[in-house]
């Protein structure tokens, strides 16, 4: 990384997405919960909510509309629907030759429909059901918020403002409509998880272009607030929870939620500015932040491979292991054998990401290669006709 590279980035944003990707894969492994500081930010609430905050802050209008949408689709949508015909092959194989029973078939409906409604339908890849969520998010947000940008390149405070105020309306609305879905897995739901997601997109625009000059105040203090807000939140209403993949059950009114999000996005976010210095001396660290959806796609498939790697110590249930995503081996002891579930499944994760990029390259230049070659003996071809013609 060059110095001038290195000034353009926002290390204090990048660290956050260090931090959110952490508490995923370690939320997907039990309740260790490492980062939640004894619950009194329980992952769910917001870890993935985290991500669309730093996509709300950087938000680029910059591109006209067709870019924008092309550019979204071919890094978003397209290798999730490249990576879930994938997936669903592999749980194909795993349960029809190996004795799996875990996924879904490998259907039209599970490779084309699913992946918007639902996002579970081959298990190994179900973190990916964030992904539709997020381009709807980013695509509404982009839509209401280019015309400002048309003219002088202006952002005028009071639409901001409104902006985050309706996208706090929407996302109340959701809470309270939500529930009657029941987790069912359809079009609806994919609206739901929209709308959930946008306040907090709304609040990392917001926190861009009026609250960042505003983020002065001293670590104790702001913490101080931030811990005693929450404290009184959560004595006041012990039993708010949310899991933004359904939305089913809500503990709290739905402002009581979004208070409790919005605070832990904002401790997080202190977090990651005091601890920006690590990442920006860290390559690994620095390389891990830019590639946060490899992870989010294939970290339980990395997982089921920490398991299979683990299974000829201790008592292993071959069984669970076949039959339940959510089993994890532990042949010594689980605070010891954790993290390095988290560790080992974040390189997994990072080195497919790594070598799927490297095959597509390869085949790429192949292609190129291959083209060029015939593009050559076609201009040959007709040299050769136009010179014994002549």
């Amino acid at each position: 990384m060059t110095k001038t590279q290195a000034e353009n980035i926002d290390f204090t944003f990048r660290m956050l997405y260090v931090l959110a990707i952490l508490m995923i894969v370690d939320g997907h492994i039990g309740s260790f919960d490492y980062l939640s500081f004894n619950g009194l930010f329980p992952y769910q609430n917001y870890h993935i909510a985290l991500f669309v905050f730093v996509s709300g802050y950087f938000i680029n209008l910059k591109r006209t509309y067709k870019e924008f949408i092309t550019y979204k689709f071919m890094k978003l949508i397209v290798p999730l629907y490249v990576w879930n015909f994938i997936y669903g092959l592999i749980v194909f194989c795993l349960n029809k030759y190996n004795g799996f029973n875990l996924g879904g078939e490998f259907s039209l409906y599970n490779l084309l429909y699913a992946p918007i409604a639902d996002g579970h339908q081959f298990i190994y890849n179900m973190g990916s059901w964030f992904i539709v969520p997020l381009f709807g998010v980013q695509l509404i947000g982009f839509c209401i918020l280019k015309p400002l940008n048309e003219e002088k390149n202006a952002y005028p405070s009071s639409f901001i403002i409104l902006f985050f105020l309706l996208s706090c309306l929407l996302g109340f609305v959701t809470i309270q409509a939500a529930p009657e879905n029941l987790g069912e897995r359809n079009i609806a739901l994919t609206g739901f998880r929209i709308f959930y997601f946008l306040p907090f997109y709304a609040l990392g625009v917001l926190y861009r272009f009026q609250l960042k000059k505003y983020d002065t105040l001293n670590s104790i203090a702001y913490f101080f607030i931030i811990i005693a807000a929450t404290v009184f939140l959560r004595i006041n209403f012990p039993d708010c929870d949310i899991i933004p993949a359904w939305l089913d059950v809500v503990n709290a009114p739905a402002t009581i939620i979004f208070a409790i999000g919005f605070l832990a996005v904002f401790f997080w976010l202190r977090i990651a500015k005091i601890s920006a210095p690590v990442l920006k001396a860290s390559p690994t660290l620095t390389y891990l932040s830019t590639h946060t959806f490899d992870i989010m796609m294939h970290h339980f498939a990395g997982f089921m491979l920490v398991k299979a790697a683990l299974s000829p110590l201790g008592n292993f249930d071959a069984v669970s292991f076949k039959n339940n995503i959510w089993y994890y081996h532990f042949p010594f002891n689980e605070n010891f054998i954790a993290p390095v579930y988290i560790f080992i499944t974040i390189v997994i994760a990072l080195f497919t990401g790594f070598t799927s990029r490297k095959i597509y390259r390869i085949l790429y230049n192949i292609k190129n290669v291959r083209q060029t070659f015939q593009k050559g003996s076609l201009d040959y071809e007709k040299q050769s006709k136009r010179s014994f013609n002549d």
